[in-house]
């Protein structure tokens, strides 16, 4: 028996609670996500303030000056389910006007640990919801601060002793990104990158932890002391502290963009980028054909390989988000057609429409990036940091600047570090051989008779760990780099010696470092200001921008657009903003390449078979090339992707098992709000899109008028339409994020007689018209294997979503609640329910546990 404690969502304090404010400054919440990183669990903030109350609020990304007045004002007085909020900080979705906030009870708090300081709050606050992978709360930590390059340290990279590695249960040869909380007399915290020092170091200097100055942000003031054990100035903490692990360093790859393509020499564009996309294309049109769904997914990817080709944040927090190894499981889709023998379930709608939009979105990238598999790395320096006869070595930026220590056997190849700005970016670097890199070691170190053992434990541990591209600090700072946990990819010269001797023998003609400019300090009561000057992601536009100019063969307003696209990504930081005259400028002698408009097609029919480019468009002639060969998949007239079977016709596929009324009913349930769902927010796109369409015809019309009102007023309602169809997409990812969680957790509570629900839920969905996505989203391995005993496959394992022990459950009154297992070591488990929402019709959903119902139309 369970004891049973039951929770309105508003008062759960774990989950993190949404909510919108509209143009009008009208507050609504919106659809609770369900995901890990939708709740506290594996943040620094949840236990540094237990019992904190946090709300993601979204606000509109374009307004007028009265409009941003009125969103402003209401930031300033948010009052929700009887709680004052009050603004906090922000992470790396402020750019799309998401930020966090916290109750009025702890808001006080959090503005000192970010000494009054709005911008350091916009950009830090990070930090503390940044969800960890790994976490420890030590009691009594003893945490050195010093000045970079002391003691082995660089640029946003530490030391944590090989213990606490143990702890942890990470190698101790595996470079970490953390998150430290400490001192709880003037609360401070720290992000960056770790490596091990051994614990006979750490007991010698008296530390558990050493930071260097740049990793605690924002900046410590004061304090500084001589400290004896260390030989150095610095600071010393010692104290409760919660350090969070975020990512470890790990073998991965990239895929190639076209700002990578842009670069190529003609050589290199020709017989290493071409040749190679050709060779891949043809083995996806020989697996095609054969319906060799292995082969086909060995090339197009078995999941998302991390690209940058259509991404506009460029967000460093975005890369590790890869979720679960490929070896963990398969894509519902995916599985299927594995595990299908027959063939027919490529014919099965959401099948076929999700091989589709793969097969699209794989198409473009191929055609415009040349799909080039690139090793991909976590960027460390070359900090050393020993103990040998008694004494303390270390050593920092020591290797020959624009050389590298990686486990890459070419000799040399392009570090590439994405945003791509320019192709000075691509960095021509040398790879150091051991032969070469030992005796440097010696002599940075000062010791020409180091033992053996010595060297060799330095290797593995601090200088070729695994999944790391080593760097000096000076060659990093090039392409804008640090060693906050980076990620970047590499070109060897092994594979492609074209590419790589065509970027040795440009010269150099421009160069754009991070910009090191005073940092912005606001006023603390001008933190919504602050917030909303935030708002708005210009990198995808920019770095769009300036592609069109290098196809065009403008490569002098290419360099005018390196500097614009530095400010966007500096200015948060610091005083700089961007130069909307240049911009505008440039927009008026270059068109838009023509090809830049199909990124987010999602058919490889809707990608035009030929475009009209002009010479200088490298990108635009390698997809004339690709696209020619890859032709239509399916064939122009086979159609199998429109001759889609209708979705009655897999009613049979379950059978067998008894179904009880009940359990029909609540699959109807499940299925109705799905596609209420589902349907308002497909209606939604059409209306937005149809807005940005009047709107840009609108201005095409006015844009040569020498009425400047009329100009203006149609610049910003393009501007709006633009905006609301982004939010919208933004928005939609969400939702169906959420809904396709919600649709998990329901099921994920079927524990008994599973085989029944997924036929009671097949006898649904194939009594309507949709394409049967709730079935694969609710029980995909059922589905998987049932195509595999009916046809004679082999079984294929699913990949689930990483979510909390628990299930949705409905009430008499069809009100869902998530269920959360409370697991009671001295007695019997618990249940803690959480309201998610009321379900009263036809898109009428209630999120709040009221009389006042909230409707799709305002969620």
């Amino acid at each position: 028996m369970t004891t049973t404690r039951t929770q309105n969502t508003d008062l759960d304090q774990r989950l993190i609670l949404e909510l919108k404010i509209d143009a009008s400054g009208e507050v609504t919440r919106k659809q609770s996500r369900l995901g890990r990183k939708d709740t506290l669990e594996g943040k620094l903030l949840s236990q540094i303030y237990p019992g904190i109350q946090v709300a993601r609020v979204s606000v509109p990304y374009e307004l007028t000056p009265y409009e941003q007045s009125v969103v402003e004002n209401r930031m300033a007085k948010l009052i929700y389910g009887g709680v004052e909020y009050k603004l906090a900080g922000a992470s790396g979705s402020a750019k799309d006007g998401k930020f966090y906030f916290v109750d009025q009870a702890h808001a006080k708090q959090i503005a000192e640990r970010f000494q009054h300081w709005p911008e350091a709050a916009i950009v830090y606050f990070a930090i503390l919801v940044s969800d960890c992978k790994l976490m420890v709360e030590e009691p009594d930590l003893r945490i050195a601060v010093v000045q970079d390059h002391v003691l082995g340290t660089n640029d946003c990279r530490g030391w944590l002793r090989e213990s606490l590695y143990r702890k942890l249960k990470i190698g101790t040869n595996r470079f970490c990104q953390f998150r430290l909380a400490f001192d709880t007399r003037e609360p401070k915290q720290a992000k960056g990158g770790l490596k091990a020092m051994s614990d006979r170091v750490a007991d010698r200097l008296g530390v558990d932890v050493i930071l260097p100055e740049s990793s605690c942000k924002p900046a410590l003031k004061g304090g500084i002391r001589f400290l004896p054990q260390l030989g150095t100035s610095g600071r010393m903490y010692t104290g409760p502290a919660i350090l969070g692990i975020k990512e470890l360093s790990r073998v991965s790859e990239f895929g190639s963009s076209y700002t990578l393509v842009e670069h190529a020499s003609e050589e290199a564009l020709q017989f290493e980028v071409m040749l190679r996309a050709i060779e891949r294309i043809r083995k996806v049109r020989k697996a095609w054909d054969e319906g060799d769904y292995e082969s086909l997914f060995e090339v197009i990817g078995k999941s998302e390989i991390a690209t940058f080709d259509e991404d506009v944040s460029f967000d460093p927090d975005a890369l590790d988000q890869g979720g679960i190894p490929a070896s963990e499981g398969w894509e519902p889709p995916e599985a299927v057609l594995l595990a299908d023998r027959s063939g027919t379930s490529i014919k099965f709608p959401y099948v076929a429409n999700q091989l589709n939009r793969k097969l699209a979105r794989w198409a473009f990238r191929t055609c415009t990036g040349g799909d080039l598999k690139l090793p991909s790395f976590a960027l460390v320096d070359d900090g050393v940091l020993i103990e040998y006869r008694g004494k303390i070595l270390s050593a920092s930026d020591w290797i020959p600047e624009d050389t590298s220590i990686t486990s890459l056997t070419a000799e040399k190849g392009l570090c590439i570090r994405y945003p791509i700005r320019m192709h000075e970016d691509l960095l021509p670097i040398r790879h150091l051989s051991n032969d070469e890199l030992i005796p440097a070691l010696k002599q940075a170190l000062g010791v020409p008779d180091l033992d053996n053992s010595l060297i060799a434990y330095i290797l593995e541990r601090q200088l070729r760990m695994e999944g790391t591209y080593i760097l000096h600090s000076e060659t990093a700072k090039k392409n804008g780099g640090d060693f906050d946990f980076d990620t970047i990819c590499v070109m060897p010269s092994d594979q492609f010696p074209m590419f790589v001797a065509g970027r040795i023998a440009c010269e150099e003609k421009f160069r754009q470092e991070k910009t090191k400019q005073k940092k912005a300090k606001s006023p603390w009561w001008n933190v919504y200001l602050v917030a909303m000057k935030a708002r708005g992601n210009r990198i995808g536009s920019i770095t769009d921008l300036k592609t069109s100019c290098l196809a065009a063969g403008r490569p002098d307003l290419a360099y005018k657009l390196v500097q614009q696209l530095q400010n966007a990504l500096d200015s948060l930081k610091h005083r700089v903003e961007i130069d909307e005259s240049v911009i505008s400028e440039i927009r008026k002698e270059v068109n838009p390449a023509p090809w830049l408009r199909y990124k987010r097609e999602r058919r490889v029919s809707d990608l035009p078979a030929h475009l009209e480019v002009p010479d200088t468009d490298k990108v635009g002639r390698l997809y004339n090339v690709l696209r020619k060969e890859l032709g239509f998949l399916p064939g122009e007239h086979d159609g199998s992707f429109d001759e889609k079977m209708s979705i009655e016709d897999f009613r049979g596929l379950f059978s067998g098992e008894a179904v009880p009324k009940a359990m029909f009913e609540e699959c109807q349930l499940v299925n109705s709000i799905y596609a209420d769902i589902a349907s308002r927010i497909v209606q939604r796109e059409e209306e937005v899109k149809l807005q940005l369409k009047n709107a840009q015809a609108y201005w095409e019309a006015v844009r040569q008028s020498e009425d400047k009102e009329q100009r203006k007023s149609a610049v910003l309602a393009r501007n709006k339409a633009q905006a609301a169809l982004w939010e919208h997409e933004q928005e939609a990812k969400d939702q169906f994020s959420s809904l396709h969680l919600f649709v998990h957790y329901w099921a994920q509570g079927k524990e008994e007689n599973r085989r029944a629900w997924a036929q009671a839920m097949n006898t649904v969905v194939t009594g309507g018209n949709g394409s049967g996505a709730v079935l694969f989203q609710s029980f995909p391995q059922e589905v998987v294997d049932t195509f595999a005993e009916v046809t004679g496959g082999q079984r294929v394992r699913v990949r689930l979503p990483k979510t909390i022990d628990g299930h949705v459950r409905f009430d008499s009154e069809q009100r869902a609640w998530l269920v959360e297992r409370i697991v009671n070591p001295e007695g019997p488990d618990g249940e803690k329910k959480v309201f998610l929402f009321q379900y009263k019709g036809k898109r009428n959903l209630i999120f709040e546990n009221t009389s006042a119902p909230a409707t799709m139309e305002n969620s």
